[in-house]
């Protein structure tokens, strides 16, 4: 399993003291970084991994996890 090991630099915006503005629940980030940060994790995995993932995992994604009744 692949974990991200290094943190997101912070923008200067979040990196100020609240100044009573309204407070931002989550960290601004710049775009499509999540998405190449997750493309190059699904990339490290090797294909014979992939393979082992069942097909309804995503539509059955609880009954994975916390053995819920499985989707039709």
């Amino acid at each position: 399993m692949v974990t991200a090991t290094r943190q997101r630099p912070r923008t200067a915006e979040m990196a100020r003291p609240n100044s009573g503005s309204p407070s931002r629940s989550a960290a601004e980030f710049a775009v499509g970084s999540l998405e190449a940060e997750l493309s190059a994790i699904g990339k490290a995995v090797p294909a014979r991994e992939w393979a082992d993932v069942p097909a309804d995992y995503f539509a059955n994604l609880d009954n994975y996890l916390h053995h819920a009744p499985k989707e039709k």
